[in-house]
């Protein structure tokens, strides 16, 4: 498993939300050896699903997200953090096309390689393809305006 791999090589924490159905799962489809070995990295802390502010502060302060969640690879470009997508497309392409984000599924090379690639590049734009940000306040605006 490319996380239980990545965690270990370079002692970084990696912090997994996880449905308890789902942390469940796990036992079942992974093989014992590499299930034991999750379960005993101490780089790896597999949490209780968490709120969406829980979730956002999270990704605020990672140093990089892998993520299979559409949602969650938007907002990877919103706090500038480079974006592993593990799922084997995305619907937002420019992420992909802009470098910021590569799309790995669940292949261990494919996630390590991204992986290394974000670790030794650090200069990425992160341009405004979403808009600047301000939308809530030019739409009181225009709101304050009209009345």
């Amino acid at each position: 498993m490319a996380i239980d791999y990545i965690s270990r090589k370079d002692t970084i924490q990696i912090i997994i939300p996880l449905h308890p159905r789902t942390s469940g799962i796990l036992k079942e489809k992974l093989k014992p050896k590499l299930y034991d070995s999750v379960k005993q990295n101490e780089w790896i802390k597999i949490i209780l699903p968490v709120s969406y502010l829980d979730m956002i502060m999270l990704e605020k302060n990672a140093k990089l997200i892998m993520t299979d969640s559409g949602g969650v690879q938007k907002e990877s470009h919103f706090f500038k953090k480079p974006c592993i997508i593990l799922r084997p497309e995305t619907e937002w392409t420019e992420l992909v096309r802009n470098g910021t984000a590569i799309i790995a599924d669940a292949d261990t090379s494919k996630i390590i390689d991204s992986y290394q690639f974000f670790k030794t590049n650090k200069n990425f734009s992160f341009p405004p393809f979403f808009g600047d940000g301000n939308a809530a306040e030019f739409i009181c605006k225009k709101i304050i305006k009209n009345f």
